[in-house]
């Protein structure tokens, strides 16, 4: 949902400059932007980010493990507002997308949400 000022006291600007991101729309924008960085690229804090795109080249016995185990890393490191319940993938290489399933971690209710990447496009990184 958009706002044109912060009715709660986590947000940030939404992509494309159209509003505000807040709640949980503001913790998937984070959790995508961890993922979207490679370890090491963000020059004020290099320990930003994840490893996962180191496998992505692997085969799949290494690949699923190592990505999974590097996203869950990311998340619980650098995004504490949300707990990791599932990584899943889809499709065939190249063309594959993940999927980050997670709750707020102090929610009552559980309700899980999804966050989804496509690696295709961040192969590049």
């Amino acid at each position: 949902m958009q706002f044109d000022t912060p009715i709660s006291k986590h947000w940030q600007l939404a992509p494309g400059g159209s509003g505000l991101a807040q709640g949980v729309d503001d913790i998937d924008l984070c959790i995508h932007n961890i993922l979207s960085t490679r370890k090491g690229s963000d020059v004020t804090r290099p320990d930003f980010g994840s490893n996962h795109f180191d496998y992505i080249d692997t085969p799949e016995d290494v690949f699923v493990p190592n990505i999974v185990r590097e996203v869950v890393l990311a998340i619980q490191t650098w995004e504490t507002r949300a707990v990791v319940d599932e990584v899943t993938f889809s499709g065939n290489a190249p063309h594959i997308t993940m999927t980050v399933r997670w709750r707020v971690a102090d929610d009552v209710s559980g309700e899980i949400y999804g966050t989804t990447l496509n690696l295709e496009h961040a192969a590049w990184i």
